[in-house]
């Protein structure tokens, strides 16, 4: 799918600009063959709330990819916060809640460089920040499960993007790139969903 085009013969962020074009014009013509399915697999450990999480394969186009990924997330709590919680042996991890804040500014800053490759734009630096005050008074039997849209005051995400030759509509585009990406739309809009639950007999 290489492009023969000169002008996009370059390399910008780190991807061939016009190879990258050509996988964009083929997933144009190709939806369904495009279509990514990502997968994580989470096994508790002892200690409750702290759980190896497994990150391996993936599908495009329902073709399986990536037997060979091994990458393990290890999450928990803040050790000051397992302590006040009557954790008897208090670790340092990352809360799960973290991690889905730390995709979603990687997933936003990698949506800023795709889209400033694919229109020309010279983008240098990007910075994304996202904090989120939570209630967890549903995750502790508090409140009941009919109440859990009030889990989250609405996420606050700050951007910074640096570049050069940006004029004002260049500075609107780029505004616009967040709500492209996919992380933001699959923390930010609704999901009908209904998680399947299968409890067996020890």
């Amino acid at each position: 799918m290489a492009s023969e085009d000169p002008q996009t013969e370059t390399v910008q962020h780190g991807v061939d600009v016009g190879d990258h074009m050509a996988f964009v014009d083929w997933l144009e013509a190709n939806p369904e063959d495009g279509r990514i399915e990502f997968r994580a697999r989470g096994v508790a450990e002892d200690a409750v709330n702290r759980t190896s999480a497994a990150i391996d394969e993936w599908s495009l186009g329902g073709e399986e990819m990536g037997g060979d990924r091994d990458h393990t997330l290890e999450f928990g709590l803040p050790a000051d916060l397992e302590e006040s919680l009557g954790f008897a042996d208090p670790e340092e991890r990352y809360e799960a809640i973290e991690g889905a804040l730390a995709g979603l500014t990687a997933c936003i800053n990698g949506t800023i460089a795709f889209n400033a490759v694919r229109e020309g734009l010279a983008v240098e630096e990007i910075e994304t920040r996202v904090r989120v005050p939570t209630d967890l008074r549903v995750l502790f039997g508090i409140h009941d499960v009919d109440r859990a849209d009030e889990m989250f005051d609405e996420p606050m995400i700050d951007v910074t993007v640096t570049g050069t030759d940006l004029d004002g509509e260049d500075v609107e585009r780029i505004r616009e790139y967040p709500k492209r990406s996919p992380v933001y739309n699959l923390v930010t809009l609704a999901h009908a969903n209904e998680p399947s639950v299968t409890v067996e007999q020890a």
